[in-house]
């Protein structure tokens, strides 16, 4: 991680312009820890970042939107999950990404769990992070960084987090992350061909399997 970090700054330090940096990734794949992580090295004062969780559209409404889809030659029907690319308010987004690329001051949305604040334009360094970002035209950013597990390793980071934090049974969260993790499968893993960098952190490693930077 302190590498790709290193590298980051270096490519920041370069720029005599603002830098717009996507974070993407399924759930648990280690993209937050990582924001986190960066914007101590950034500092505050010099950092926007844009939680996209805001642009998915909530769970109460996609649990009634049922799916169907092929996986290794059987037929799944199961809820859309956050994995499909129609789950996500993705105009929006576009072009509130556009508009910090300008330079313009934006207030970001207000949810009952993550309260608006502004990004500010006399900041030089912007990260978007969330699932959302896998769905956007990469060349919107100057740096897209894409991480991703192994379902067995998705799911032992999610059965400690969402029954501990969440209450879920463990039951439920089996049924769930299968179908989940079919979904991602069939419908976002393969974009991560278009980020710069790709980074599997399966199990507790960090292997960079693609940086072009």
């Amino acid at each position: 991680m302190d590498l790709l970090i290193e590298e980051i700054l270096a490519l920041i330090k370069r720029a005599d312009r603002r830098i717009l940096i996507g974070i993407s990734g399924h759930g648990a794949a280690g993209k937050t820890t990582f924001t986190q992580n960066l914007a101590e090295r950034i500092g505050k004062d010099h950092l926007n970042i844009l939680n996209t969780d805001p642009y998915i559209t909530d769970s109460a409404v996609r649990k009634n939107t049922m799916i169907t889809y092929e996986w290794e030659g059987k037929e799944h029907t199961f809820k859309m999950t956050a994995c499909h690319p129609a789950a996500h308010h993705m105009l929006s987004l576009e072009r509130d990404m556009k508009m910090l690329k300008k330079g313009m001051d934006l207030y970001t949305l207000d949810t009952d769990w993550l309260p608006s604040e502004l990004l500010s334009s006399d900041k030089k360094v912007t990260v978007a992070e969330g699932m959302s970002v896998a769905f956007l035209d990469q060349s919107l950013f100057d740096l897209s960084i894409y991480f991703y597990t192994d379902g067995e390793t998705e799911f032992l980071r999610r059965s400690g987090r969402d029954i501990k934090e969440r209450g879920m049974e463990l039951e439920y969260l089996k049924q769930s992350h299968h179908e989940r993790r079919v979904q991602y499968e069939v419908f976002m893993h393969r974009y991560r061909e278009g980020f710069d960098v790709v980074v599997n952190t399966s199990g507790d490693g960090f292997v960079i399997e693609k940086m072009r930077m």
